[in-house]
């Protein structure tokens, strides 16, 4: 028979689908990414998400419930009580603590009982019983979790982006029915951006994302960065995308038009793929608003919440027809099934990201699988950890070779982002744009 990979008409030979790739894509407790993904803090919720009643919520493949108690305290614990399994969903938020509406069992947010009512005085059971609860934090209107081995708890992570004083910021939280690593990649698929976001369905952002572009791809010491690099009339603009791993990502401002010259510009969104279960996941952050991001008053904050936010394609609810005619971010990653199939994929040079992306992951999975250490950032002066998303537009006039010119300046952009971390905000738009005048100007 002849090849029948090639042959027309060969969907007979194609119908048997592989498994996923289990050791990125499985979460729920005890897979390796799994425990990996629980060294980190994530984000569960957002704060306003949590009222007088308990939240039920479901992370990692795990049933939880999140409440507040009466003195104030937020508490994560297993859905289902110690005692015969009711739902806290439906306990009684306590002044500390939260009690079981079924037997009265009281816990506190730790976890530790603190009553069992229908026992005697004396019983051993409130030194013997423990309901699993996890640590949590609020800042800046989200609610993060440690699910990991209490030994283990990191330091929270304070990102630089967090404490910029020209920004204001709006949480957000999108549900999406697919695997968390087809949404968190498409964060290093930037080739998506000129197609999906311009050619097929009109231009969804700003307009000079559709100008073709040079792409590389680059480690950081957080995880990598995309380095997207494009003329624009008389000026050269390279956008650096973040991968904070395990499954962080930056990005830069919506609407860039590139019209005028800006440095180290930051982002416009700081947010965390974090998945919900295998087949589904939750994108949560903050959504980042100023003048210098949105020139042109295209933000709309008001938009931004609870399964909504600013631009189009991220969310359900759109009729079928629109969706059909454009699509955007949620139709692509959903339609490639609950869990993308990695080995029917046809991978090509312009995936380099995604693959990048994964292998890293693998890598970090692997070496927390063999030793039980997940690498953690350093600190920069201000005792927070430097990220490497931003946008520089510098005005350069054209060559004969602009592909070398535009190539070269993209990756002294990215040089000096990188080598600068150690640096404040501001210090490092001074580096960066003494490096564009001197070797550019």
């Amino acid at each position: 028979m002849s090849d029948v990979n090639t042959q027309p008409f060969a969907g007979y030979f194609y119908r048997d689908v592989p498994a996923e790739d289990p050791e990125l894509t499985h979460v729920e407790p005890g897979t390796v990414c799994g425990e990996y993904l629980r060294r980190y803090w994530q984000p569960v919720a957002m704060a306003n998400e949590v009222g007088d009643l308990p939240l039920a919520i479901r992370i990692l493949g795990e049933n939880l419930v999140l409440f507040r108690d009466h003195s104030g305290q937020l508490g994560l614990m297993h859905r289902h009580c110690a005692h015969r399994g009711a739902s806290l969903e439906f306990g009684i938020v306590m002044e500390c603590g939260i009690k079981c509406c079924y037997h009265g069992w009281h816990f506190d947010i730790d976890g530790r009982l603190i009553d069992a009512p229908a026992e005697p005085l004396g019983s051993p059971v409130r030194n013997k019983v423990v309901q699993g609860a996890y640590p949590v934090r609020e800042e800046q209107g989200i609610v993060f979790a440690y699910m990991g081995p209490p030994d283990k708890k990191p330091d929270f992570p304070v990102f630089d982006t967090m404490c910029l004083d020209d920004t204001e910021s709006k949480t957000f939280s999108l549900s999406m029915p697919a695997n968390w690593l087809q949404v968190y990649e498409n964060t290093q698929d930037p080739v998506h951006v000129l197609h999906l976001h311009a050619l097929s369905s009109g231009v969804q952002f700003g307009a000079a994302s559709g100008v073709e572009q040079l792409i590389e791809y680059r480690d950081t010491p957080l995880g990598m960065m995309n380095i997207q690099t494009r003329r624009v009339g008389d000026h050269l603009w390279t956008r650096t995308t973040d991968s904070i791993l395990p499954n962080g990502n930056q990005t830069g401002a919506i609407w860039e038009e590139a019209e005028g010259k800006k440095i180290f510009q930051r982002v416009s969104m700081l947010r965390w793929m974090v998945p919900i279960d295998n087949t589904n996941t939750m994108t949560i952050g903050w959504r980042y608003f100023s003048d210098k991001l949105d020139p042109r008053g295209q933000d709309t904050p008001s938009m931004v919440g609870k399964e909504t936010i600013d631009f189009m394609g991220q969310t359900a609810g759109r009729p079928y027809e629109e969706q059909q005619r454009e699509p955007g971010d949620y139709e692509v990653q959903v339609s490639q099934r609950p869990i993308a199939v990695h080995a029917l994929e046809h991978r090509v040079t312009s995936d380099r990201g995604v693959s990048k992306l994964r292998n890293l992951l693998r890598q970090r999975v692997r070496s927390h699988t063999d030793t039980g250490d997940a690498p953690m950032p350093k600190l920069n002066a201000a005792q927070q950890i430097s990220t490497y998303c931003q946008d520089t537009v510098f005005p350069v006039g054209e060559v004969e070779d602009d592909d070398s010119l535009m190539r070269t300046f993209g990756r002294r952009v990215a040089d000096t982002v990188i080598e600068s971390d150690d640096q404040l905000h501001e210090n490092r738009i001074k580096t960066i744009e003494a490096m564009c005048k001197t070797e550019f100007g």
